[in-house]
């Protein structure tokens, strides 16, 4: 589909959607949530498309999410070296699309149909087809995920999203998050080096029952996650008045990365909570912990729905 001039952007071209009362802007590069509103109520952290998108906001993070340390990972027997996107803590960070132009395949008011090949390259010699599909629902934006297996070799995959979530005000501290997670992954260090599993109950990382977050630093991968009455696993954001933001997810995203969004930037700082479904935890390259296997010809499918809390 060939872009009006007028849509494209410093993030790619930017679709807007609107139905059910809500409203979202989609930019192409990254397949990127910029924005999400409910009757006008941000639900997520938006940003300036036509400004460089900061810190992954609302991008699609594969064939990995999150840290593969020092960019090295043994795949099949062979050693494959990534280039280090995080510098500063010497990583391959959240995969290889959040840069990449989608192509859009359909566009309606309410839907948008994006795709990006993922040739091989260095470090990651495998071809993917991967398709994002966000839908406005009367539950709130959903997205899925399909990647596919051009290649004649198996291919290690994993997924994530990189959504802020926000409720009515202006920092994290005042929120009250509910995480239905009994483990949480712990890091060590500035290169936030992943740790042992532990019980949330022997942390101060302990939301599984709803608490005001505080001054609490979050940038930890949870798991162990429980559904609620079997809709899902539901992480929420809410403000003292019980209205905020949602998002849900199936058993395809076992682990949920949240992070506080601690920055220099006063513009960034514990402005929104990185909630971030993934289908493995950091380092899952690096020590195969829920590495999906793509078969040749395979593909892999997956959904979330960031929505609104009204209180009734």
């Amino acid at each position: 589909m060939q872009a009006d001039l007028k849509d494209l952007t410093a993030n790619g071209q930017l679709i807007n959607l609107a139905a059910h009362g809500y409203s979202a802007q989609i930019a192409t590069i990254g397949a990127t949530v910029v924005s999400l509103e409910y009757r006008q109520r941000p639900l997520v952290r938006s940003f300036d498309p036509q400004s460089q998108r900061p810190v992954y906001s609302g991008a699609t993070l594969a064939p990995w999410p999150n840290r593969v340390i020092d960019g090295r990972y043994s795949w099949q027997g062979t050693e494959h070296q990534l280039p280090l996107t995080e510098v500063t803590r010497g990583h391959a960070l959240h995969g290889l699309v959040y840069l990449s132009d989608f192509s859009i395949l359909q566009q309606s008011a309410e839907r948008v149909e994006l795709e990006v090949l993922i040739p091989k390259q260095e470090g990651y010699p495998f071809a993917l087809l991967l398709r994002v599909n966000y839908q406005l629902e009367p539950s709130g934006l959903r997205s899925t995920i399909n990647a596919t297996n051009l290649g004649d070799l198996q291919a290690p995959y994993g997924f994530g999203s990189h959504c802020y979530l926000v409720a009515p005000g202006q920092r994290v501290d005042d929120w009250t998050l509910s995480i239905p997670a009994q483990q949480v992954q712990q890091v060590s260090g500035e290169r936030l080096l992943p740790q042992a599993v532990v019980a949330v109950a022997e942390t101060n990382l302990d939301f599984s029952s709803p608490r005001i977050m505080g001054d609490t630093f979050i940038d930890h991968a949870y798991t162990d996650l429980q559904s609620a009455g079997g809709q899902g696993y539901r992480v929420e954001l809410t403000d003292q008045h019980g209205v905020g933001s949602y998002i849900s997810f199936d058993e395809s995203c076992p682990w949920v990365q949240v992070h506080t969004a601690d920055q220099q930037d006063p513009a960034l700082n514990r402005t929104g909570l990185a909630v971030e479904p993934m289908s493995c935890p950091p380092a899952a390259f690096n020590d195969g912990t829920d590495v999906i296997s793509l078969a040749p010809g395979a593909s892999h499918h997956a959904a979330w729905v960031i929505g609104a809390i009204e209180p009734n």
